[in-house]
Formats: C-alpha cells, structure tokens, sequence
C-alpha cells in the first residue's frame, strides 16, 4: 500500500512540475516555433523550439523535447542550420562573437538578415541589419541608420566588381537597392566563372 502512495505521489509531483514549467512559460511570454535543427554532429533534431526576438536567442537556440518536456540548448557553434516556421537560420562568427541570421539570399554571394541588439545610456533597442557574404568568407554589415556610410562601405566591398562599384558611388544604387545589388554581383560571378 505505501509502495502505491509513494508512485501516486510521484505522478502528482511530475503532472505539477510540468504544469508549472508551462505556467512559467506563459509568464514569461515564450513563444515556440515549429521546425527542425540540423546539428554539426549530423544529428537532426525536429518539433517546438524557443526562439524569440532578444539578444539571447540570436545567440543559442532552445529544443524542448516533445517526451520528457526537457529543455536543451545549442550554441551557434553546435548547429549546422535550423528552420522555423520555413525561415533558414545559420551561425556565423563575427566580430562580436557567433550568433544565428536568418538566411535571405542563397546564392554564391549568400545575403542574411541580422538582429544587432544594442543599449544606450537612454535605453536599448534593435536594429536590423543586411549581412552580404563573399564566396571566401568575407563578410560586410549593412546598416540603415542615417550615420552610415553606404556608398562608401558598399561601393569598397563590392570594387572587385567595377561596374557595380560605379553605380553605386553614383547613386544608381542607394539603400533601397541591396538586393538588387547582390543580384548584379551574383550575376557578374557567375560571367567570371565561365
């Protein structure tokens, strides 16, 4: 008989633990996303996952497993890529250290979507930015603040590309044309491969 109170008492405590870790939850306002996660371990891993809009999801992504309800967090440099909800996200080691961004463009220049978190002495906020990748690896932040220097900036990163170079210190191509301008640069490298 005591053998039967001590597993009814465990039943109870776990049923109440669970309901308490979803109350928390609630609280404190986590939303999960449907999608899958491929690790660098090649492990795929599939079902709810915790990532919102703050500074620290960009730099670990959480699984709670669909079984026991345990929560596991990955780095950036644990994680091949992952989908949520069909938006691609990839790790990339920056200046500030790895984060996740959410893939735009996959072409030979990839072009990513980063959430840069700040604060200021007036409080924080989020900024985002466009991130152009070289084939090789070299990478440039694009930024649409009025305080930075785009047809510098853009016009130096993409001068192994002449033309497209010119047209952006003309002001053919203006902030409003980042997309445009990898699809110019995507379609230059592939004339060069040929």
């Amino acid at each position: 008989m005591k053998r039967h109170r001590l597993i009814l008492a465990i039943i109870c405590l776990l049923l109440s633990m669970n309901i308490y870790c979803q109350k928390l939850d609630e609280i404190l306002n986590i939303k999960y996303k449907i999608g899958f996660a491929i690790l660098n371990s090649k492990d795929t891993i599939t079902g709810r996952f915790e990532f919102n809009d703050c500074d620290q999801n960009y730099k670990i992504l959480v699984y709670l497993n669909p079984v026991t309800l345990k929560k596991s967090a990955y780095n950036p440099q644990d994680v091949a890529f992952f989908s949520l909800e069909g938006i691609y996200y990839f790790p990339k080691e920056l200046k500030e250290g790895w984060e996740f961004v959410q893939l735009i463009s996959n072409d030979s220049l990839k072009v990513y979507l980063r959430k840069r978190f700040f604060t200021i002495n007036t409080g924080s906020g989020v900024e985002n930015q466009l991130m152009y990748e070289k084939p090789g690896g070299e990478y440039l932040l694009v930024s649409f603040n009025n305080f930075y220097n785009f047809k510098t900036r853009v016009g130096d990163f993409f001068s192994d590309d002449s033309e497209l170079s010119k047209k952006i210190f003309n002001n053919t191509y203006t902030k409003d044309d980042v997309l445009k301008i990898a699809l110019e640069y995507n379609e230059w490298l592939l004339k060069k491969k040929k």
